[in-house]
């Protein structure tokens, strides 16, 4: 792989698992060369729960690749979410060493690493340290300290936690197909870095990943993640019921997702009449877009009523100028921007890949966020604020950066 110049990206989701190899043309520009997408199992709710069967939906998905792009792939570098990840803020604060007062990289280290000693149940792990600000003499909003003059130095960090059994079962996945992890990154964080416009990051949005088991809610203020959390619902529920209430299989349910559904009856045509086939496949009735719709709707009121909750609970709802943006493959649902935006009255796009330069319009859909940040990842070597990227801190956080190379060896 390397003798080409590319970088290869995984997003293992509930529903799909998708793929992406691209080749760097320039300095942060890329070339994407292909994507797979196949349908996942053996996880639920972002977990996996059978090892073999994730480890055979992840071979098959990159020896599709491999087939569309004629490039042989030994490693990936891999988003994580789920159910399991939980964040936590922390607070540190130091005296500056350095006589002379002067903030010294020495001095940045020791507040991060004091930052990130918190206690642990033994079955929970770091996984990621994320930059907020820092504070120098009571002066807040620092992103850099080192070289200013200050006697006083304080870190405000979020920790990213995650069941240590969640990443060991995705490596071990892995390890069955001799793929080799590069890194782990936090999935709100790559697809922050591939559809959110920095003017949103600054003055405070939420970015919601519509997931096939789970809906993760991420908020960013002042160019910094400040919250996260997930929610145990995603798309695929819509799936179930229109599955159960058409008496259809689910596959042919996800296609008249796909195809057919809109997120309101408002939007639906009574007229337009939709083939539903039976789940033995043998017969095929005829269902107007209207029940369809009144199906799909209900769900999505459900999902956009616990947004809502979540946004309330953790008091961040009225303080998001930039509203909510939507991805993940729940965002390609007909009209459901315009249907959380009527509800929660506030501003909501889907947003798109449109930050990785060089991206083919074919490849710019909200599904394609996590694995395409991923992409973006592998290019530029370095998200702001995310602490395993700099290498200057790769020996205090070794366990941050390698956890699972230590661990699990």
């Amino acid at each position: 792989m390397n003798k080409r110049n590319v970088v290869v990206g995984l997003d293992v989701g509930t529903s799909s698992i998708k793929a992406a190899l691209a080749e760097i043309v320039s300095p942060g520009t890329v070339n994407i060369l292909g994507l797979s997408r196949q349908p996942s199992a053996g996880l639920r709710k972002g977990n996996i729960v059978d090892i073999e069967t994730t480890a055979r939906s992840i071979d098959s998905c990159l020896n599709e690749l491999e087939r569309l792009t004629g490039v042989e792939i030994q490693s990936a570098v891999c988003g994580f979410s789920g159910i399991s990840i939980t964040a936590v803020s922390n607070h540190a604060v130091i005296a500056v060493a350095n006589p002379s007062y002067e903030i010294t990289e020495e001095d940045k280290r020791r507040v991060l690493q004091l930052a990130q000693n918190i206690a642990l149940p033994p079955d929970k792990m770091i996984v990621q340290l994320i930059e907020r600000q820092y504070i120098v003499d009571g002066y807040d909003g620092v992103k850099d300290p080192v070289g200013m003059v200050g006697s006083r130095l304080e870190a405000e960090v979020l920790i990213i936690i995650a069941a240590a059994a969640a990443l060991q079962n995705l490596q071990r996945s892995a390890d069955r197909i001799n793929l080799y992890l590069e890194r782990f990154i936090y999935s709100p964080i790559l697809m922050s870095e591939a559809v959110l416009m920095p003017a949103e990051k600054e003055m405070g949005v939420a970015l919601v990943d519509l997931g096939g088991g789970t809906t993760e809610i991420s908020v960013f203020q002042e160019g910094a993640l400040l919250s996260t959390s997930v929610l145990p619902i995603g798309g695929d529920y819509i799936t179930r019921d229109l599955a159960i209430v058409l008496r259809t299989s689910i596959e042919e349910a996800a296609r008249i997702k796909e195809e057919s559904a809109v997120a309101a009856i408002a939007l639906a045509n009574s007229e337009v009449m939709v083939n539903v086939r039976n789940i033995q496949g043998n017969e095929i009735k005829q269902v107007s877009q209207h029940v369809i719709a009144d199906i799909v709707a209900a769900r999505v009121t459900e999902i956009t009523e616990m947004i809502h909750a979540e946004l309330v609970q953790t008091a961040y709802f009225d303080k998001l100028p930039g509203g909510l943006v939507l991805s993940g493959g729940g965002a390609q649902l007909k009209g459901i921007a315009e249907v959380m935006e009527n509800y929660l009255n506030i501003p909501v796009r889907v947003g798109r890949p449109d930050n990785i330069r060089g991206l083919q319009h074919e490849y710019n859909q909200p599904q394609n966020a996590v694995v395409l940040g991923c992409i973006g990842y592998a290019v530029l070597k370095a998200i702001p604020g995310l602490i395993e990227d700099n290498r200057r801190f790769s020996t205090v956080f070794s366990k941050i950066s390698y956890w699972f190379r230590d661990l699990f060896a």
